[in-house]
């Protein structure tokens, strides 16, 4: 069994954007660019990007209590190479309450987001945003995209 994770959810954000927006983590009203966000030693940003008319973004805030040790994989991560971070980020999907068939079809099948759909990665002052495009026809069949894309063969 693991320890207590690194980070934490602290913020959700939904935005309603003309076209796709990577760097939300710059936006005004991104809790990185808020007084509490800047004083925070490390924040993992996801951005969900939904394209859709509006696109949409879900933001996800993940902080660090306290600074990222020096030489650990969470420091490699945030300041390594996009191949290194395509190599590593990984999604584990879950349907906690659905029909059985649902849950089924996604499975708890780790996947590499890298390798499944086009990630972005940008790194600045005290956060790493990662910039995840959903290419599919209906943000709910993300899961089932992911799913097709782990059973292909390398």
């Amino acid at each position: 069994m693991g320890g207590n994770p690194l980070l934490k959810l602290i913020a959700v954000d939904w935005f309603k954007v003309d076209k796709a927006t990577d760097k939300i983590a710059l936006h005004p009203k991104s809790l990185a660019q808020s007084d509490a966000g800047k004083n925070l030693p490390f924040i993992l940003v996801i951005n969900l990007e939904i394209p859709a008319k509006p696109n949409y973004s879900l933001v996800l805030y993940y902080a660090a209590e306290r600074p990222v040790r020096k030489d650990s994989l969470l420091e490699k991560f945030a300041d390594g190479t996009d191949q290194f971070r395509d190599a590593r980020f990984k999604l584990i999907p879950s349907i906690v309450e659905g029909y059985w068939m649902v849950k089924r079809a996604v499975g708890t099948k780790a996947c590499l987001l890298g390798k499944a759909v086009t990630c972005k990665y940008f790194r600045q002052d005290n956060f790493l945003e990662v910039c995840i495009y959903i290419k599919i026809l209906h943000p709910l069949s993300f899961p089932f995209y992911l799913r097709t894309e782990i059973s292909k063969p390398a």
